[in-house]
């Protein structure tokens, strides 16, 4: 697990893009990320309280739900030829997500949303921009004025 003097992701690792605007959103997205790792982890060694980790998963969560919806719309106005599998995978990545933010609400348990945000959604979020954000932007930088 991580330690509060470490970052999820170091904002410097984050994958390049052919479009401004997405790398844009991926670094807010690591931004609040970051801040949500750094609650868990002062949670776990008792130094906050869990109404800052419910005010910061719901910022993270309401984001993630704008830019998986601007992403989506772009692909959908421009005629992204993969759109189904990349609107897909927010799909699918963004139910576990709600999942993960359903049951802190209901049980305030720390492991199940420290492992998803420290272990599962760094690799994640790094394949996801490697591979279909990265073809995305390249296809939406050709198109958008």
């Amino acid at each position: 697990m991580s330690t509060n003097k470490h970052n999820v992701l170091d904002p410097s690792a984050i994958p390049q893009v052919g479009l401004e605007s997405m790398n844009e959103t991926h670094r807010e997205e690591v931004e609040l990320i970051n801040q949500l790792g750094s609650l868990l982890d002062q949670e776990i060694q008792r130094h906050v309280d869990e109404t800052s980790i419910t005010k910061t998963l719901h910022t993270w969560v309401e984001h993630t739900r704008l830019h998986f919806t601007r992403e989506n719309e772009l692909m959908q106005k421009y005629g992204f030829p993969a759109l189904a599998v990349h609107s897909n995978e927010h799909s699918q990545e963004f139910a576990r997500i709600e999942e993960l933010e359903q049951q802190w609400y209901e049980k305030k348990e720390i492991e199940p949303l420290a492992d998803y945000i420290f272990n599962l959604w760094p690799r994640w979020f790094d394949n996801h921009v490697r591979t279909m954000d990265n073809v995305t932007a390249q296809f939406l930088s050709q198109v958008i004025d």
